[in-house]
C-alpha cells in the first residue's frame, strides 16, 4: 500500500511540475524572445510594410501580447495594434514603428541588472533595444564588454542619466517606454546645392526626430515645443531664418496653393493664422498641438486650413 501511495505521490508531483513548465513556457522573459530582431539599421515599419523586419515586428507584437500573423506583411489590422502598443507604453499614437517604437518592442520584459561582463539573453535584447534606438556603435554579442558599456553610457548621457554603464531600473524603465533613443544621428555638413524641395525635405526629417516630444508655449527645443518654434528649428536644421511666430512665418518665403504642397512646406490653420505645422505628405502635417500633448502626425482635414508658404 505504501508503495502505492508513493507511486501515486510521485505521478502527481510530475504532473504538477509539467504544468508549472507549460505556464512558465508560455510567458517569455522578453518579448524578443524567439524573434529574430538584429538588424544593422532598423527601418520604419508601417501597414503594407513587408520582409523580415515586417516579420519581426509582428513576432515582438505577438510576444508582447498584442494580435499579429507572423507572416511577414503589416495588414491593416496590426497598424492598430502598433498604435495599441504605442499607447501602452506611453508613446505618441501612430500607426508605425520608427526608432522609438523598436527599441520600446525588443525591451518589453523582465528588467534584470545587467553590469559589465554580464553574459546571455538578456544582454542581447538590452545590446539590441540600445541599437534599434539609434546606438550604431553598440555591439550585438551578448555580452556586456567594454564596447557595449561604452555604447550604453553614451544612451545614458543622451538622457542626462548616471553615465554608470549599468542597466539599472531607471534605464530598462526609459527603453521599454521608447524613450532611450539618439535624437540626432545626422552628420553635420555642408548641404549640397539644391532647391527649396530638396530642403523641405530635410525640414520635415528634423520633424520626424521630435515626434513624441512635448509642447511647451514659446519653446523651441531641443525636447519641448510650440507649434512655430518647432517649424522654425526644422528649417533653421538647414539653414533658413524664420522668426518664432506663426503670423511672422506667415509672410516668409513663397505661398503655394494646397493642391502643390511639398513635404517640409510650412501650412497654417485657424482664423487670424495661429496655428502652423509641416506638411508631412499624404494630407499629413506634424505639428506641436497644444499643452498637455506631443509632438504628432495629424491629417489636415481635422483642422481649419488657411493656407501655406514654401520658405527657402
Amino acid at each position: 500500500m505504501g508503495k502505492i501511495l508513493k507511486s501515486t505521490a510521485s505521478v502527481v508531483a510530475g504532473l504538477a511540475l509539467a504544468f508549472t513548465s507549460t505556464i512558465a513556457s508560455g510567458l517569455p522573459a522578453s518579448a524578443a524572445e524567439g524573434c529574430n530582431v538584429t538588424f544593422d539599421t532598423y527601418k520604419t515599419i508601417q501597414k503594407g510594410s513587408t520582409g523580415d523586419q515586417a516579420k519581426a515586428v509582428e513576432c515582438l507584437l505577438d510576444q508582447a501580447g498584442f494580435t499579429a500573423t507572423v507572416d511577414g506583411k503589416i495588414t491593416a489590422a496590426e497598424a492598430q495594434q502598433i498604435a495599441k502598443f504605442r499607447k501602452s507604453v506611453g508613446l505618441d499614437v501612430v500607426t508605425a514603428v520608427g526608432r522609438r517604437g523598436w527599441s520600446a518592442l525588443i525591451a518589453q520584459g523582465d528588467t534584470p541588472t545587467l553590469k559589465a561582463g554580464d553574459t546571455g539573453a538578456d544582454v542581447s535584447r538590452l545590446q539590441l533595444a540600445v541599437r534599434a534606438g539609434g546606438f550604431t556603435k553598440m555591439p550585438t554579442t551578448g555580452t556586456l564588454d567594454a564596447a557595449s558599456v561604452a555604447a550604453l553610457k553614451s544612451a545614458q548621457k543622451e538622457r542626462n542619466l548616471t553615465q554608470s554603464g549599468t542597466a539599472d531600473a531607471k534605464t530598462w524603465k526609459l527603453l521599454q517606454s521608447g524613450k532611450l533613443v539618439i535624437k540626432n544621428t545626422a552628420k553635420k555638413a555642408k548641404p549640397k546645392k539644391s532647391g527649396s524641395s530638396s530642403k523641405g525635405t530635410r525640414a520635415l526629417a528634423f520633424a520626424k526626430k521630435q515626434l513624441g516630444e512635448k509642447y511647451r508655449y514659446g519653446a523651441a527645443g531641443p525636447n519641448r515645443w510650440d507649434c512655430s518654434g518647432l517649424t522654425q528649428k526644422a528649417w533653421k536644421s538647414v539653414g533658413v531664418s524664420l522668426p518664432h511666430n506663426t503670423r511672422a512665418q506667415w509672410k516668409k518665403g513663397k505661398k503655394v496653393s494646397k493642391s502643390d504642397l511639398k513635404k517640409g512646406d510650412l501650412v497654417f490653420f485657424y482664423s487670424g493664422i495661429s496655428h502652423v505645422a509641416v506638411y508631412a505628405g499624404n494630407g499629413k502635417v506634424i505639428h506641436a498641438p497644444r499643452p498637455g500633448k506631443k509632438v504628432s502626425y495629424i491629417k489636415m482635414k481635422y483642422m481649419p486650413y488657411k493656407g501655406a508658404r514654401r520658405p527657402g
